[in-house]
C-alpha cells in the first residue's frame, strides 16, 4: 500500500525560519506551535535541554535533517511538524558527527502507540530520497500543494 504526503503532512504543520541557531529556531517554532495548541508552553525549554543530551541530527540521508522526538507530556496533538531552515546550521548526531541541517522534523505524539506509528512514518520518509529532497526544498504551503497535486508518494511498501 502506498502513502501520500497528504496523508501525514498538513500544510499548516510546515514552517520556515530565518533563525541562525537551533535554540532560536526552537523558540520561534515553539511560539507558533503553542499558539495552535500543538504543544504546551514548556516545549522550547524541554526540547533545547533534550537536544544537549540526545542530539537529533540524522546522517546517511539524502538531505541533512534533524528529527526531534518531542516528549509526550509536552505534546497536545499528534503529528509531524516540518521546520525549514533558510540558513542551515550545525547540529550534532547521536554518534557525535556534525551536520548542517536544512530542516527539522518535530514528532509530537500524545500516546506511546501514536509515537511508534509516527516514528515508522518518519523512518520511511528518511529512506525515500526523492520525497525527502522534495519536502525539504519546498519552502511554502503553495509548494506543498504542488507536491500533493503531483501525488508524490511519501512512502511505499
Amino acid at each position: 500500500m502506498y502513502r501520500f504526503i497528504t496523508e501525514w503532512m498538513d500544510a499548516n504543520w510546515m514552517w520556515v525560519t530565518e533563525q541562525p541557531t537551533f535554540d532560536l529556531a526552537v523558540r520561534a517554532i515553539g511560539l507558533e506551535l503553542e499558539g495552535r495548541g500543538i504543544v504546551d508552553e514548556m516545549f522550547a525549554h524541554v526540547v533545547i535541554e533534550q537536544e544537549r543530551a540526545i542530539p537529533s541530527g540524522v546522517t546517511d540521508v539524502a538531505v541533512p535533517v534533524a528529527v526531534v522526538d518531542v516528549p509526550l507530556d509536552v505534546s497536545k496533538q499528534d503529528g509531524i511538524t516540518l521546520l525549514h531552515l533558510n540558513h542551515p546550521f550545525a547540529m550534532q548526531t547521536i554518534a557525535g558527527d556534525t551536520i548542517r541541517a536544512e530542516a527539522i522534523f518535530f514528532i509530537t505524539a500524545t500516546t506511546e502507540s501514536k509515537k511508534s506509528s509516527l516514528h515508522k512514518l518518519m523512518d520511511d520518509l528518511l529512506m525515500d530520497d526523492e520525497t525527502l529532497q522534495a519536502l525539504v526544498h519546498v519552502q511554502s504551503r503553495t509548494g506543498l500543494y504542488h507536491l500533493q497535486t503531483m501525488d508524490l508518494k511519501a512512502f511505499s511498501y
